[in-house]
């Protein structure tokens, strides 16, 4: 269960947030709206995973910076002040910030959607999807089933062989009858879960009716007051990012940054989960004595 009180949201509100924060990450490589985005997914991550999980992503995320940096330094030469220049081969500290503005978009991107797998569960997503998109949904849900399963299933193959053989041989078609093998076992435990799953789909009668979802969520007045204020901020952030990206450059020199108010409305976008949690300051039921018990739909709105 995701932590927070955003979680327990109706599916729509946690969707138009995340498509909201993943677009815009993805529109501008301005250097301030660069890292207010990686800031706030990183508080939100860090929030929902806490340190641990957040540092294993950044793991990930902190070479794709360095990479893309310096890629896009190397092989482009486009700026005017140059750092260091080696045959065809020139660094320039425009492309360099160009680079680490790139990367920084891409791993704001990244830490959004993975804050988004902790949110909008399969049960919100199918609520949403299910019955306008039936064939689309059903995919989804099954494909982020069928991952981490496949996952799980490839390291227990390759620990039980291991164990069984004594070790591996490293050379080329040691490695290639490996993954041969392992490919092999996959593929037909996967078939088999496929023919059982079809199986008590047909038994189930899917596709005879209009598909119904499990959970059942309701609008209540404090989420379509959020959703006012959220689309409200939407379109000042679009406004104003679009006149402060397009004023910014960074060939051929970078442009100074100048001050502007879309950086707190653009910060004040992507903190909906934080001063949505203000709420919790009203509800009365969160005390001490309720403090500790997890936050759940039913609980926030007063409904089983």
């Amino acid at each position: 269960m995701a932590k927070g009180l955003f979680a327990t949201y109706h599916p729509a509100v946690c969707m138009l947030f995340f498509l909201a924060a993943i677009g815009f990450s993805f529109s501008t490589q301005h250097p301030v709206y660069v890292v207010l985005s990686c800031v706030m997914s990183s508080a939100y991550l860090v929030y929902l995973r806490g340190w641990r999980p957040f540092l294993r992503t950044m793991g990930t995320c902190v070479p794709l910076v360095v990479f893309v940096g310096l890629l896009n330094s190397l092989f482009n030469a486009a700026g005017a002040t140059i750092l260091w220049q080696w045959g065809p081969f020139c660094v320039c500290v425009e492309g360099l910030c160009y680079g680490v503005a790139m990367g920084g978009m891409l791993t704001a991107v990244l830490l959004w959607f993975a804050c988004y797998n902790e949110v909008m569960t399969e049960d919100k997503f199918t609520y949403l999807f299910g019955r306008r998109l039936p064939t689309v949904s059903l995919m989804v849900t099954m494909i982020s089933r069928w991952t981490p399963r496949m996952v799980s299933r490839g390291r227990n193959i390759h620990d039980s062989q291991e164990a069984l053989i004594g070790g591996y041989d490293q050379s080329r078609r040691g490695m290639l009858h490996r993954g041969v093998r392992m490919a092999t076992v996959l593929v037909g435990l996967g078939m088999e879960d496929a023919i059982q799953t079809a199986d008590s789909m047909s038994a189930r009668g899917y596709g005879s009716a209009t598909r119904t979802s499990y959970a059942r969520f309701r609008w209540h007045a404090r989420e379509r007051v959020v959703l006012g204020v959220f689309c409200a901020l939407i379109a000042a952030s679009a406004t104003l990012l679009a006149t402060d990206a397009g004023a910014f450059t960074f060939y051929p020199l970078v442009s100074p940054v100048e001050p502007s108010w879309g950086y707190a409305t653009y910060a004040l976008m992507l903190g909906m989960p934080f001063w949505v949690e203000l709420e919790r300051l009203r509800i009365p039921w969160y005390s001490s004595s309720h403090g500790k018990q997890p936050l759940t739909r039913a609980s926030v709105h007063g409904y089983e």
